[in-house]
């Protein structure tokens, strides 16, 4: 029997571990594909036991609209022969990214009707007649004339819990979790009739529905020995959280990709280390976070368990590639928005990621409290 019941596939790594991380949480086999050109070895190896839920990264968030539609589709196609129930299309919840492309791309492939529902309440971002609110200021446009614009009108979707579904394409107002369980319920009257298209708020509420209520273990993070900070993006909430691990972990490793540091120690906080006036192309920021993640990782003992922290999705993508991994199998939320999984392959080496804006001010401060590491002072990066 065939085992995918979810296929996600996202713009970018931390999207597609963010979206699978609820499946996980309820005990879904959950496994993510870090890129796309990685996904035949997956399918190969899964042979006819693919797991419950598969997500794949299409790293497609920053390519033009055309070359960003055609990825997704090829990876849409791919995975057409295991059938899954749900089809989910996760995009950035403040709407960056080829959202339109890459929703019709796989409309064509499937074909389904779209339900375009990306709030995460959460997070504090709704839609509301027909538009992305964040933290209570509207985005420019509606998504309704946005798609109308490529072709394809969507009908406002106004009352989830009130009314059933549209009979075609529709965007959905939803501005709490309750509401978007109840538009996942409507969904359930015709599955098959569905392309989901939304962030974590929704694939959160497909979580319940399909594996129920959270059962996995209890996410352990007890004996690490080993562990990378490796914060790429430079989003202001990234910013905050490093500066306050840092006054709370003096001692903590400081390694910057561009100028080096002392890569041995127990415990490090990788940075970019631009100065502030530079300006680099992500793309060689990125390349650089990696080199020097990697060149860390290379320190740790084989045998021990060490855990890599990547903050933003190029820099994720970058570590990952050059440690030669293909797939992560996710096994919980550690907190909202926050996956744990580990590397398929290497499972003493645990993986989280986050996207740049996004998390407590604290939460690097206390998942280091967690982990209990000693490091020894060491001295400032010349």
């Amino acid at each position: 029997m065939n085992g995918c019941r979810v296929a996600i596939v996202a713009d970018d790594l931390t999207g597609a571990l963010d979206a699978a991380a609820p499946f996980a949480a309820r005990g879904a086999q959950t496994r993510v594909v870090i890129a796309p050109e990685r996904l035949e070895a997956a399918l190969s190896a899964w042979g006819a036991a693919p797991p419950e839920v598969i997500a794949v990264n299409t790293e497609s968030r920053h390519l033009p609209a055309a070359e960003a539609a055609e990825r997704v589709a090829a990876v849409t196609r791919r995975l057409v022969p295991h059938t899954p129930t749900v089809w989910f299309n996760k995009v950035d919840s403040t709407l960056r990214g080829q959202v339109v492309a890459e929703s019709l791309a796989m409309r064509d492939v499937i074909p389904r009707r779209l339900l375009v529902a990306p709030a995460v309440p959460a997070q504090g971002r709704t839609v509301c007649e027909g538009r992305v609110w964040v933290a209570g200021e509207p985005l420019d446009g509606s998504l309704d004339r946005v798609f109308a614009a490529a072709g394809v009108p969507l009908v406002r979707h106004a009352r989830p819990c009130d009314a059933p579904l549209p009979e075609g394409d529709c965007v959905a107002d939803t501005g709490s979790d309750r509401e978007l369980a109840c538009l996942y319920d409507a969904v359930l009257q015709a599955p098959d009739r569905w392309l989901l298209v939304g962030a974590a708020g929704l694939a959160t509420a497909v979580a319940q529905r399909c594996f129920g209520l959270l059962r996995a273990a209890p996410c352990r993070l007890t004996g690490v020995e080993r562990v990378l900070y490796a914060l790429g993006s430079r989003a202001q909430r990234t910013l905050e959280q490093e500066r306050r691990l840092q006054e709370h972990a003096p001692g903590l490793a400081r390694v910057t990709a561009l100028k080096g540091g002392d890569e041995e120690a127990t415990a490090v906080l990788l940075t970019p280390g631009a100065d502030d006036d530079t300006e680099l192309a992500p793309s060689r920021v990125a390349a650089a976070m990696g080199e020097a993640a990697v060149g860390a990782v290379s320190h740790w003992p084989q045998a021990s368990k060490g855990l890599l922290f990547l903050s933003g999705g190029d820099i994720a993508v970058a570590t990952l590639s050059r440690l030669g991994a293909t797939v992560i199998t996710v096994e919980a939320e550690w907190a909202p928005g926050i996956a744990l999984g580990r590397l398929e392959g290497a499972p003493q080496r645990l993986v989280m990621t986050k996207a740049g804006g996004f998390g407590d001010p604290d939460l690097l401060v206390q998942l280091h409290g967690r982990l209990g590491l000693e490091h020894a002072p060491t001295l400032p990066t010349p």
